[in-house]
């Protein structure tokens, strides 16, 4: 499943940094205390950008050199602890998914590494939900998304399992987990052998509208509106999108002042696809795309409240409002 570029990848992030927690490593608070949160890096966290696109496995399936992870200079967290330390702009992975990463691990207290994909040669493929890794992976890692570097911090309590392999039991471990954006097709802990297919879930409903090119996105004109706004550039056919669909769009955004555009799945030459109502993308696409019929050609206008508010993403700016020309390919 495809996910929405700088409009997604940053998203989760915020999510990450903004509904998960302090930015402390201490959780004080016993309400929040069974919630992930973020450790503060030293230094701070790497401000990088990753397209999935650019990441070129070798012939063993990894990508690039293996990563040192940055162990906080603080007693380990009770809690599971996660840090994006790139931000990746690609496929985000969802339970029930099928993915391969690459990673390294190391004890917290000694900074020791015990486990590395590199090592192995390869590596590790599984479904994320169907308990094949750690607890600490199967929540550390949903809404992974293609080109992220993350790191996690797992205690003891979620670290009981065979895969990955060589984790210490009864300690606190780090991991630097990567997606590589072309799966290796051996299960963890299986042979490497042709694996059978998943059976596909029959459509409720697929519509194919015609073939439509990039559109040229002008932003209207006059003060950026306080509300979402919506128009119908073109009206599409059959039923509308509604909450629980998953829908396939082309789209280009743009900044509703500068008129730049920061964002278009067409440049990339494939489109996005994500579940309406399954929070993955920003709540401007939530409200907006709901009700498009497919072979429709809609824009939003998105005020900051429902984009990315006062901290922005990446080259966002902050309290930014966007315009978004969004095409719909396809409804199941």
């Amino acid at each position: 499943m495809r996910k929405l570029v700088l409009s997604i990848a940053v998203l989760l992030a915020l999510v990450a940094a903004t509904g998960c927690g302090s930015d402390s490593s201490s959780t004080g608070d016993s309400s929040t205390a069974a919630k992930p949160f973020r450790i503060p890096l030293p230094g701070g966290e790497v401000a990088a950008i990753r397209y999935e696109k650019d990441m070129h496995p070798d012939a063993s399936g990894l990508v690039g050199s293996p990563p040192k992870a940055v162990i906080p200079d603080s007693p380990p967290p009770e809690t599971l602890a996660l840090t994006d330390l790139i931000e990746g702009i690609g496929r985000i992975v969802f339970e029930g998914d099928e993915v391969s990463v690459q990673y390294v691990g190391y004890d917290y207290e000694t900074g020791k590494k015990f486990a590395s994909s590199w090592d192995e040669g390869k590596p590790l493929t599984f479904t994320l939900g169907d308990g094949e890794v750690i607890e600490g992976w199967e929540s550390g890692l949903e809404d992974l998304e293609g080109g992220d570097r993350r790191e996690l911090v797992i205690p003891p309590d979620m670290t009981k399992g065979s895969n990955p392999p060589g984790i210490p039991q009864g300690r606190t471990v780090v991991f630097v987990v990567e997606p590589v954006p072309y799966p290796v097709k051996a299960k963890a802990g299986k042979v490497a052998a042709k694996p059978a297919k998943k059976a596909k879930k029959p459509a409720k409903k697929v519509t194919k509208p015609a073939k439509k090119t990039k559109p040229k996105v002008v932003p209207p004109k006059g003060p950026p509106p306080k509300k979402l706004v919506v128009k119908d550039l073109e009206e599409g056919s059959g039923p509308a999108a509604k909450k629980g669909d998953e829908v396939t769009v082309q789209y280009v955004g743009v900044g509703y002042e500068s008129g730049k555009q920061f964002d278009a799945s067409w440049d990339r030459g494939e489109p996005f696809t994500f579940t309406l109502g399954g929070n993955g993308v920003i709540q401007g696409w939530e409200q907006g795309v709901e009700g498009m019929k497919a072979g429709g050609r809609r824009e939003l206008v998105i005020p900051p409240d429902l984009a990315y508010g006062s901290e922005g993403a990446g080259t966002i700016a902050p309290n930014a409002t966007l315009v978004f020309v969004i095409d719909l390919l396809a409804i199941k």
